[in-house]
């Protein structure tokens, strides 16, 4: 199934005695997969746990993940201060203020709202491997969660590919079946102009033939054609895969825009340099879409 990289996950619950533990994320869009845990020192033994339980789910997209761990009364929190630190700034501070003759005075809240000057930790013991266990299993459901909301999106990304490479095949199958026509028309063309550029001229039939097919040839468009009615193909065949086709599917959308790129070069029907700048607008539209696809 398809997969959008944007979706937000979140899952809740008990981790052993007193305690309980909530997991959220969320993930948008990005070349590899990004996995950023916000955790407090204290609590650094369950990264590992987590980064698991998301990276076993999700291969692609830049994922933000947030855990929240809470005790019960009894487990307090050690809060320090740094007396040195502010001693110092209130020291500068009073020289600024003599230096520059202005009145001043610090509050007890200025100080503490200097970076570093005030810090709490956690004094709760070590978690334990049950409880470690727990968050994993909550960190699984949140990541779960996200999943589900990534298919949602997914379906209907899906559904806007695969009506952009219906109309691409389409596009494609009637330049097809006007191959013959074009070249000879093109063919028709060439003898024409060159009858016009030198009426008075009696041309070799045969050679006049030959290079009239030489320059058709070179302006002919099947395997071109051939190439992006198989890319295509493989293109559609993908939105049906159950696994990751995020990458592939980039690659595809480049390949069947060279392919058109090159059309458009040897394009001499004005009907078909249309048909191609149609086909390369909707295949732009086509390459932001994948941009979002896992």
């Amino acid at each position: 199934m398809i997969r959008s990289m944007t979706g937000y996950g979140r899952a809740s619950g008990p981790v052993g005695d007193g305690a309980t533990a909530e997991v959220w994320a969320r993930s948008v869009n990005h070349r590899f997969l990004d996995l950023t845990v916000k955790l407090r020192e204290t609590e650094a033994v369950l990264e590992p746990v987590i980064r698991k339980a998301f990276s076993s789910r999700v291969s692609r997209g830049k994922v933000e993940i947030a855990v929240r761990l809470r005790r019960e009364a009894g487990a307090r929190d050690d809060v320090t201060v740094d007396e040195t630190l502010l001693a110092a700034v209130v020291e500068r501070m009073r020289e600024v203020a003599r230096r520059l003759d202005v009145a001043g005075r610090l509050e007890a809240r200025d100080l503490l709202a200097i970076p570093g000057a005030l810090s709490v930790e956690g004094t709760a013991s070590e978690l334990s491997a049950e409880e470690v266990a727990a968050v994993e299993k909550i960190a699984s459901e949140a990541a779960s969660a996200l999943v589900a909301m990534r298919e949602v999106e997914g379906r209907e990304v899906a559904g806007e590919l695969g009506r952009m490479v219906e109309f691409l095949r389409k596009k494609t199958g009637e330049l097809a079946a006007r191959r013959e026509e074009m070249s000879a028309r093109l063919l028709k063309s060439l003898k024409d102009r060159l009858v016009a550029l030198a009426p008075t001229v009696a041309f070799d039939s045969g050679r006049l033939e030959q290079e009239a097919a030489i320059a058709v040839d070179r302006s002919d468009v099947a395997e071109e054609l051939q190439r992006l009615e198989g890319h295509l193909v493989q293109f559609a065949e993908l939105l049906e895969s159950t696994t990751p086709v995020g990458k592939k599917l980039e690659f595809l959308s480049q390949e069947i825009l060279r392919e058109l790129n090159t059309l458009g070069s040897k394009a001499k029907d004005l009907q078909l340099v249309r048909d191609v700048l149609d086909m390369k607008s909707e295949t732009e539209k086509l390459r932001e879409q994948v941009q979002n696809v896992e």
